[in-house]
């Protein structure tokens, strides 16, 4: 228990230091999912790709005398890790350059997640942000799935969420070796989606793909996402298990070779003795 607390702590520090940005969209749902009865910490890695209409604007703002872009990104790298006990599972990670948090409900056919993106001391829009505690990503997730046979499993989704967008604003300077730092400041926006995700369960790790749709509720647009995920636990049996294999498969190559030695010598010899044979016969 102390080493789990200890495991905990040490993840949201590291995380709390790594994060630069405050801005996300929803994490995965299958590997939230796969976390139930689950003795060993998940660590799940997936990648994302999205489409339809992005964010993507730059212009200048007369408003604040100010140039202004958006920049929504269409790829994110995720890992987290989660830990579960009983019907209850807590997670955290870093999606692309944003820490989170995931945590909730999960059963084998019905699960409520929630999340939220994690401030990081080191997040300097943070403090330039004009409404410090507004600046943050969250949402919230029904999940239903149902197991087929013992490997597979399919699911879909239910979220609402506030996702974010990159913006910079940079002021528009003119002369020589003028310049200008440009300040984050991301906007968010309201999504209500679906979605449907199917898993496989291979010896050693899961591999599942997701599908999700949303609904910009402030802009009146769509968005889409797919995201390949691949987890797996590893336990010191399992590194154990592998060890022996590998050192079985070792030990199976040095006889192979020691036989096809072994082989070479009594084809050798054999060859010998029939030449003594021949010379004899000639003599």
């Amino acid at each position: 228990m102390a080493r789990g607390i200890l495991w905990i702590a040490l993840t949201v520090c590291a995380l709390l230091l790594a994060g630069c940005s405050s801005v996300m969209r929803p994490p995965s749902a299958a590997a939230f999912m796969d976390s139930y009865g689950q003795d060993k910490p998940v660590i799940n890695m997936n990648i994302a790709l999205y489409g339809g209409d992005l964010d993507e604007d730059t212009h200048y703002n007369h408003d604040i005398d100010m140039w202004d872009d958006h920049s929504e990104w269409v790829f994110d790298g995720t890992g987290s890790v989660f830990w579960n006990k009983w019907f209850f599972s807590l997670g955290f990670g870093a999606q692309t350059v944003t820490p989170f948090t995931q945590l909730g409900i999960v059963s084998p056919y019905f699960g409520a997640s929630a999340w939220s993106s994690i401030y990081s001391p080191l997040n300097i829009a943070n403090y330039m942000s004009d409404n410090f505690w507004k600046d943050i990503s969250f949402g919230a997730m029904f999940i239903e799935q149902i197991p087929i046979g013992r490997k597979m499993k399919i699911g879909i989704t239910e979220h609402v969420s506030r996702n974010g967008v990159e913006r910079n604003l940079q002021e528009a300077v003119e002369g020589f070796m003028a310049f200008s730092f440009p300040e984050p400041h991301p906007v968010f926006y309201r999504e209500i989606g679906v979605g449907a995700f199917v898993s496989y369960k291979r010896e050693s790790f899961t591999l599942a793909i997701e599908f999700r749709y949303g609904r910009d509720l402030d802009n009146r647009c769509n968005r889409f996402a797919v995201m390949i995920d691949f987890w797996g636990v590893a336990t010191k049996e399992f590194i154990y298990d592998k060890e022996k294999e590998r050192e079985k498969r070792i030990k199976l190559q040095r006889e192979a070779k020691a036989a096809e030695e072994r082989q070479k010598e009594r084809d050798l010899e054999s060859l010998e003795e029939y030449e003594k044979r021949q010379n004899g016969a000639e003599e």
